[in-house]
């Protein structure tokens, strides 16, 4: 067992966990609500939308970020302060595995809600990866213990609840379809609009051509280690599509490499939109080309093709794993080069050929409880406002 394991436990056990069973002895603070990351430096825009609302209704919110990029003391000076605040709050949301919660309990009538932040249930994650070399092993799990308190999880539809009681290992029964706060923004007309809008003035050289979003998630079997492959042929598709189309590249945001860049040859139909959110890209977008990317699930909410391109998927497949056979799972054809590519972009967009059935039906299996009134009905349900 790696010593900074056990040094973590020491920490759990010995430091955080006392703290909090004396935070516990303080009256509980009903207005008092948590929004906590591991990962982001901000709030993200699952947490945004609840964190609004609840400000505006007078609840005193608070976000703590416990990113790796910050200095350890730093860290640890801000896990103790989360612990302090949590053993008074109503409420924590959660949007990723969150290290200090594994010293506390939440206190009785207390919520903490975990959204995740993937729809769906795409490749494997948590629990599930455990004999995968992206995931950790059993021993460290048995030692610290992920993903434990949780009172709820949000779900995008009920058909994902068993793929997620896995993942988190918990209790079907806490796993609620009340949808996933951030996709209320696919739901409003103006938002769609304005995002074509918002990608053109950044881009105004696409003029009337059809978008393509490439947007695959990451490689390598640790977030440290995530990269992006330079796996598009750009002059193959520039030639083949650029009097119709252009291409976006949205990197993942773990990636700590970017997407390969083109030659300036080929900047006239490949944009680098790394600087633009991705909830405007894929409003954007007429047609998306992905992976294993969970952003599959919000676009099937726009209704619109999908392709993918799994160069690599026996590799993937033996480092991460799927919760469903692959080949079966996607909605929308697979592309196996660069010449694959370019003649489903022509198929779906300008052929006649693309399928909107097989898009409504992987919507109605997986994001169901996406209808634009996710952030009302969590807030109702967690509230009663």
């Amino acid at each position: 067992m790696p010593l900074k394991s056990i040094l973590r436990w020491i920490l759990l056990k010995l430091l955080w966990a006392p703290i909090c069973r004396l935070g516990r002895l303080r009256r509980p603070d009903p207005r008092l609500v948590l929004f906590a990351s591991e990962l982001d430096t901000d709030i993200s825009d699952n947490l945004r939308p609840l964190m609004e609302r609840l400000t505006k209704e007078g609840y005193d919110c608070r976000f703590f970020s416990v990113t790796a990029v910050l200095p350890r003391r730093e860290r640890h000076r801000r896990s103790l302060q989360f612990i302090w605040a949590f053993s008074r709050a109503r409420a924590t949301f959660l949007v990723d595995s969150f290290s200090p919660l594994g010293a506390c309990k939440p206190r009785p009538g207390a919520a903490v809600v975990q959204l995740w932040h993937g729809c769906g249930a795409f490749k494997k994650f948590g629990y599930s990866t455990q004999s995968r070399s992206f995931g950790p092993g059993g021993r460290l799990l048995r030692l610290l213990p992920m993903h434990r308190g949780y009172t709820h999880v949000c779900a995008s539809a009920p058909g994902i609840v068993p793929p997620l009681a896995e993942a988190f290992a918990c209790d079907p029964a806490i796993i609620v379809p009340w949808g996933v706060p951030r996709t209320d923004f696919y739901f409003d007309a103006e938002n769609i609009q304005a995002s074509r809008e918002k990608v053109i003035e950044a881009f105004p050289a696409i003029e009337n051509r059809r978008i393509i979003l490439y947007a695959p998630t990451f490689r390598g079997d640790s977030l440290a280690a995530a990269r992006h492959d330079a796996v598009l042929d750009y002059a193959l598709l520039s030639g083949e599509l650029s009097a119709d189309c252009a291409l976006l590249l949205k990197p993942h945001p773990r990636a700590v490499t970017p997407i390969p860049q083109p030659s300036p040859a080929q900047s006239p139909f490949v944009f680098d939109a790394a600087h633009l959110p991705i909830e405007t890209l894929l409003c954007a977008a007429d047609l998306l080309i992905s992976d294993y990317s969970s952003l599959i699930f919000e676009y099937s909410l726009l209704g619109r093709p999908m392709l993918f391109y799994p160069y690599d998927l026996e590799s993937y497949d033996a480092e991460r794993s799927f919760y469903h056979p692959y080949l079966r799972f996607v909605p929308g054809d697979l592309a196996w080069s660069a010449e694959d590519v370019a003649a489903a972009v022509r198929r779906s967009l300008f052929d006649g050929q693309f399928d909107p059935a097989r898009v409504r039906a992987f919507r109605d299996t997986y994001m169901s409880a996406c209808d634009g009134r996710s952030t009302e009905r969590i807030l109702h349900n967690i509230f009663g406002i």
